[in-house]
C-alpha cells in the first residue's frame, strides 16, 4: 500500500491547471503522459500480483495464454474471411477476362480473315483505280483502316491477356494463404484445447486448496481491495490527462445503454452473496463460453490484462468520471490505449480468475462509485 501511496503522491502534484485551448500536439502529449502513468500502475499491479501463490500466478499465465491463442484465432479467422471475400471477387474478374478474351479472338479472326481476302484482291484493285483517282483513294483508307483496326484490336487482346495473369496469380497468392491460414488455424485451436485441458487441472487443484468459506471471503475481500486500488489510481491518471474519450456524455444515455452481453443476471447490485463474493458491486451476467462481450459506449481502454479475483478485465474510460470494467472473460481483444466505439466487440466471455461458471461481471462507475447496472442499461 506504500508503494500506492507514493504513486498517488506522485499524480495528485503532476495535476495540471486548466486547459482553455488544446492544441493537437498538447493533446497527444497528455496522451502520451497517460499511457506512462498506467504502465507504471501496471507494474505496481504485476509486483502486487507476483506474490500470489504458485497456482494463482500459474492461473494467470495459463489465462493469459489462452487469451492470446484466443485473439490470435479471432484474426486468423477474420483475414480468411476477408480473404475468401477477395478470392470470389478475383473469380468474378477472372470470369470477366476470358468472357472479354473470348469476344476478342472472335473479332480479330475475322478482322484477319477479311484483311486476307482483301489482300487477294489488292492488287487489281489498286491497277484497276490508278485511272480513278476517287476509287483509289478509298481503296487506300481501307486498307488503312482494316491494318489501325487490327493493331487497336491486338492491343486490347494483349491487355486482356495481361490483366487475367495478374488475377490468376493473386488468386494463387490468395488460394496459398488461406491454405497457410487454414493450417495456421489448426495449431492454433489444438494449442487452445491443450491450454484449456491444463487449466481445468489447475483449477481443479485450487479449488482443493480452498476448501473452506471463511477462505474463499478472505481472498475475495484481498482481491476486491486491490482491484479498487488499481480504479482509484486509474481515475487519478485519467482526471490529470484531462482528455476528451467520448462524442457524446454518457451521462446523456442513462437507461439507454446496450447490455455488454445478453444472459441472466446471477447476482443483485449491493447484495453481498457468498456464491459470488466479487460481485455485489456490479453484475454477474451468465453467458455462454466464447460469447461477445461489447464496450456499452465509446471510450478509450484504460486497462486490458489479468487481474487477482476478476481474470482477464477490461476497464474504458467514457469522460466524465465513468469506467466500465468487464471481467472474467476468455479472450481481450483491445489492448490498453486503444478506442472502443459504441457496441464495439472487445472480449469473449469466460471464466477466468478461477470461476467455475462461465460468465461477465460488468460494473459500471462514476468517479470511483459503483452504479447500479439496472438503472442505465436497457
Amino acid at each position: 500500500m506504500r508503494a500506492i501511496n507514493y504513486l498517488t503522491l506522485g499524480l495528485l502534484l503532476a495535476l495540471s491547471t486548466s486547459l482553455f485551448a488544446d492544441t493537437e500536439q498538447q493533446v497527444q502529449q497528455r496522451m502520451q503522459q497517460l499511457q506512462s502513468d498506467i504502465s507504471s500502475l501496471q507494474s505496481w499491479l504485476n509486483g502486487a500480483q507476483s506474490k500470489a501463490s504458485d497456482f494463482q500466478q500459474q492461473l494467470r499465465k495459463n489465462e493469459q495464454n489462452i487469451s492470446s491463442l484466443s485473439k490470435a484465432i479471432k484474426k486468423n479467422q477474420h483475414n480468411s474471411k476477408q480473404s475468401a471475400s477477395l478470392l470470389a471477387k478475383l473469380q468474378i474478374q477472372s470470369s470477366h477476362f476470358q468472357d472479354a478474351l473470348a469476344e476478342q479472338e472472335q473479332q480479330l479472326g475475322s478482322q484477319l480473315k477479311r484483311q486476307y481476302q482483301q489482300g487477294n484482291n489488292s492488287t487489281s484493285s489498286l491497277l484497276l483505280s490508278l485511272d480513278n483517282p476517287s476509287a483509289l483513294a478509298r481503296n487506300m483508307a481501307y486498307y488503312q483502316y482494316l491494318n489501325q483496326a487490327s493493331a487497336e484490336q491486338m492491343t486490347a487482346y494483349r491487355q486482356t491477356l495481361d490483366g487475367l495473369a495478374l488475377v490468376q496469380q493473386e488468386q494463387a497468392d490468395l488460394t496459398l494463404k488461406l491454405q497457410q491460414s487454414a493450417k495456421q488455424l489448426q495449431t492454433q485451436t489444438q494449442d487452445l484445447k491443450q491450454a484449456k485441458t491444463k487449466l481445468a487441472t489447475n483449477l481443479k487443484v485450487l479449488n482443493n486448496q480452498q476448501v473452506s468459506k471463511t477462505q474463499r471471503l478472505s481472498t475475495a475481500k484481498a482481491d476486491q481491495i486491490q482491484a479498487q486500488d488499481l480504479l482509484e489510481q486509474i481515475q487519478i491518471a485519467i482526471a490529470k490527462a484531462n482528455i476528451q474519450v467520448a462524442d457524446t456524455p454518457l451521462a446523456n444515455a442513462k437507461g439507454q445503454l446496450p447490455w455488454p452481453i445478453k444472459g441472466k443476471v446471477l447476482n443483485r447490485f449491493g447484495v453481498s452473496q457468498s456464491s459470488y463474493p466479487l460481485s455485489q458491486q456490479g453484475w454477474l451476467i451468465a453467458a455462454p463460453e466464447g460469447s461477445d462481450v461489447k464496450a456499452i459506449h465509446g471510450g478509450q481502454v484504460v486497462f486490458s490484462d489479468w487481474l487477482k479475483g476478476y481474470g482477464l478485465v477490461i476497464i474504458i474510460d467514457h469522460g466524465n468520471g465513468f469506467l466500465s470494467l468487464y471481467g472474467h472473460n476468455q479472450a481481450l481483444y483491445l489492448s490498453t490505449g486503444e478506442y472502443a466505439l459504441a457496441q464495439q466487440l472487445i472480449a469473449s466471455s469466460g471464466k477466468s480468475g478461477g470461476n467455475t461458471e462461465a460468465a461477465l461481471y460488468f460494473s459500471l462507475r462514476q468517479q470511483g462509485k459503483p452504479l447500479n447496472p439496472k438503472q442505465w442499461l436497457q
